[in-house]
């Protein structure tokens, strides 16, 4: 009788694994079919990712991945945490080294402060703990996409860029505040030096660096390839319809739900009508990052130890923040 309980047990715990893989079997199988069926369609689409890769983010992404790179084998973050602990310690009980973190990721955008996270992990100059709190800090979009592609780019004005960029900040730095009282407060003094290794820090560094940026550039083709596919086959009707329903114009709720897949392509179709709910809608993605920035940063936070299940719900949080800011502000600037 106890064998059949431990069998009927076991064979229960088997169908959620079975139905999770038999639907990833599904959801990879989609593409694969409407990429062989309509490969002039797809391959252009693919195109239009790399291209806006190209001219977006590799520009933008490729000197500041080498540059941190180069200042954490080099021991410099060590010097620089040091004069950002004061402020960072009162507004969200972290080492300075977290000011670092957080400027990296404010001028640089996406991924290079989970980057710079990871890599901090990795020498052991930041702790699980800290890692988890710092992510919601490190993770933002830059300066560079926000108020040129963004606000000059899509919407052709510079007030809207410059709305984009202070909500989205703002919410960065709300939520770190929010989450102050969240685990222990940091021990006082420097972070340890990195243990540094014989090697070619100049080759180390371009190697990463080179690496890292091709892996965003696929991440950004193939996620804005799928989110084509999902739109051109209205598999995101059901959440467009959804937002209709609460009053969302049409077009505006195809592009937001399209940029949950991939937030570039999502934010230039919102940027069609330049009003305050389009310009909130920005903020949110620009903010949750869409499926392909979160999966980019899921990669390099795994390295740090950070818990996902952590980090989305504030991430979440941030977005609606960021929001609310840019559809006031809009509001009244607009």
């Amino acid at each position: 009788m106890k064998t059949d309980n431990v069998k009927n047990r076991t064979a229960r715990a088997h169908i959620p694994h079975t139905i999770s893989r038999a639907a990833l079997f599904v959801f990879l199988l989609f593409p694969l079919l409407v990429f062989s069926c309509f490969p002039a369609r797809y391959m252009g689409a693919c195109l239009e990712g790399i291209l806006l890769w190209a001219t977006c983010v590799l520009p933008s992404t490729l000197p500041f991945l080498f540059l941190t790179g180069l200042f954490t084998r080099l021991g410099y973050v060590r010097r620089l945490s040091k004069n950002c602990a004061p402020l960072t310690g009162a507004l969200f009980r972290l080492p300075g080294i977290g000011g670092y973190c957080l400027a990296m990721s404010f001028l640089s955008g996406y991924p290079v402060g989970a980057k710079t996270l990871a890599d901090l992990a990795k020498t052991g100059m930041v702790s699980p703990s800290e890692a988890n709190k710092m992510s919601v800090l490190c993770s933002s979009s830059g300066p560079l996409f926000i108020l040129g592609s963004v606000g000059m780019g899509m919407f052709s004005d510079a007030k809207v860029g410059w709305i984009l960029l202070a909500s989205h900040f703002a919410a960065i730095l709300l939520g770190g505040i929010l989450l102050r009282a969240y685990g222990k407060t940091p021990a006082a003094g420097a972070p340890p030096a990195p243990t540094m290794r014989d090697e070619n820090v100049l080759y180390e560094c371009i190697h990463s660096s080179i690496v890292s940026v091709l892996c965003v550039g696929g991440f950004i083709a193939v996620f804005y390839t799928l989110a084509t596919m999902l739109s051109d086959w209205h598999v995101l009707s059901p959440l467009s319809a959804l937002l209709s329903a609460a009053g969302v114009p049409e077009t505006q709720a195809a592009g937001f739900a399209r940029g949950l897949v991939e937030m570039t392509g999502g934010c230039r179709a919102l940027a069609a009508s330049a009003t305050p709910l389009a310009v909130a809608g920005c903020a949110f993605l620009i903010t949750f990052g869409g499926a392909c920035v979160l999966f980019q940063q899921t990669v390099y936070f795994r390295q740090a130890g950070v818990k996902l299940g952590f980090f989305l719900p504030v991430k979440l949080l941030q977005s609606c923040l960021a929001a609310a800011l840019a559809f006031g502000a809009a509001c009244l600037f607009l």
